[in-house]
């Protein structure tokens, strides 16, 4: 079996010449020069980071960057007030029809965000972008070791869209990835890294279990430092009311995606809560199938990473229930998905394809290219959103690692 990503077809010949790696290249930087000539014309016709007049558009980043620049200027405790923190955006970027009500990350997230604010708003929006893509970017190639990974993970769907609305899916990605990259050969790293990964502490519910199954105390340990140092740092910059009120805009964030009314637009939410509420189930009823998705999520990650099958399915399997054990996650969240694929890739690499991967792997990325639909634009914004099939697209995935997982020689 050759060494090259696109040389994993031996045992399904209906796609062998599609995952070429010379093709896979093609049609990543394909897609993507596509992505990048949109983003252009939006940006052009006034509809993309700035309106024509040159004022900021209001979308996702928005918020990020007043919540960075007060942070830095003022009080930080104020962003998790909604009535401080709506008044705040109307002072800094005028009047809107509509504004983000709530401040829902921890104050350790200012500590990215507070330089990120010197720059003026367009240049702080590319640099955001690049910069998290980047990291993404850099994540995925040392996992699958080979060139083409760039151009796929260029050519995600959830890259497009998380350039486009300036969204933190990258970032949250990257923190997953890496910390997965070093957790087996160097814990202490992984752990550190795991503690970054707090800002957005939905994402890392598993990692618990994962840890204390394959009793890796050092990456426990090295994840409780870097939290603390991090918690400490972000008190003696910003203080330590930020962190009194960070529970307020925690819990009312929550309340304001998860306890919405019927007429909700619940297709954002890619996750089984969201999807039972887009189908107008009850609260309760989404509570119960999100419960039971997160149980089976814990438990699959504890046989998982209590046995002996090879790491890289062991990463790819958490990194993957990571994303269907929580149920707030957006479409933007979904970048998280080249994680998981890309240890998949990783394991099919270095032990083979099974029959029917392949085309798993085309009706994923059918799935994530039908995910992010249009919903609307108008003359100074473009709203993306999607179906829920999020969870379906992980649950899918996850089903492909498993069915690895289960051949005999998966155990290492």
């Amino acid at each position: 079996m050759s060494g090259a990503v696109g040389s994993l077809s031996t045992s399904a010949p209906p796609f062998s010449n599609i995952f070429t790696a010379s093709r896979l290249n093609l049609y990543g930087y394909g897609l993507a020069v596509i992505y990048a000539a949109a983003l252009i014309h939006f940006y052009l016709a006034g509809a993309w980071i700035v309106d024509g007049s040159g004022a900021p558009l209001y979308g996702d980043f928005t918020t990020v960057w007043v919540a960075g620049w007060h942070a830095l200027k003022a009080d930080a405790s104020q962003l998790y007030d909604s009535n401080n923190f709506v008044g705040i955006q109307r002072a800094l970027i005028g009047a809107r029809d509509y504004f983000y009500p709530n401040w829902p990350y921890p104050p350790t997230f200012f500590l990215i965000l507070a330089p990120l604010s010197t720059l003026p708003y367009a240049s702080a929006f590319l640099t955001w972008d690049v910069a998290t893509l980047l990291g993404v970017v850099v994540v995925v190639y040392l996992i699958v070791r080979r060139p083409p990974a760039i151009a796929l993970a260029l050519a995600s769907p959830f890259t497009a869209w998380n350039l486009l609305a300036g969204q933190n899916g990258f970032l949250t990605a990257s923190l997953l990835g890496a910390s997965l990259l070093f957790l087996e050969e160097m814990p202490v790293v992984g752990g550190v890294i795991i503690g970054c990964l707090t800002y957005k502490p939905q994402f890392g519910i598993l990692f618990p279990v994962a840890l204390v199954a394959s009793r890796q105390w050092r990456a426990v340990a090295g994840a409780g430092v870097a939290l603390a140092l991090l918690a400490a740092a972000s008190i003696a910059v910003f203080g330590a009311d930020a962190w009194a009120a960070f529970p307020n805009g925690f819990v009312e964030q929550s309340k304001l995606n998860l306890e919405a009314g019927p007429d909700s637009n619940w297709g954002y939410l890619q996750t089984v809560y969201g999807f039972i509420r887009n189908l107008n189930g009850s609260a309760t009823v989404a509570w119960l199938g999100q419960s039971v998705t997160t149980v089976s999520a814990v438990l699959i990650v504890w046989l998982v990473w209590r046995s002996q099958i090879r790491y890289a399915l062991k990463a790819a399997t958490l990194s993957a229930a990571a994303l269907i054990a929580t149920p707030y996650a957006f479409a933007y969240d979904m970048a998280v998905l080249a994680i998981p694929v890309a240890f998949l890739v990783k394991d099919q690499i270095g032990f083979g394809m099974l029959r029917g991967e392949q085309t798993i792997m085309l009706v994923l990325f059918g799935g994530a290219v039908t995910t992010l639909v249009i919903l609307g634009d108008s003359a100074d914004h473009i709203t993306f959103g999607g179906v829920p099939l999020g969870p379906f697209l992980v649950i899918t995935l996850l089903a492909a690692i498993l069915r690895r997982a289960r051949q005999p020689a998966a155990f290492a």
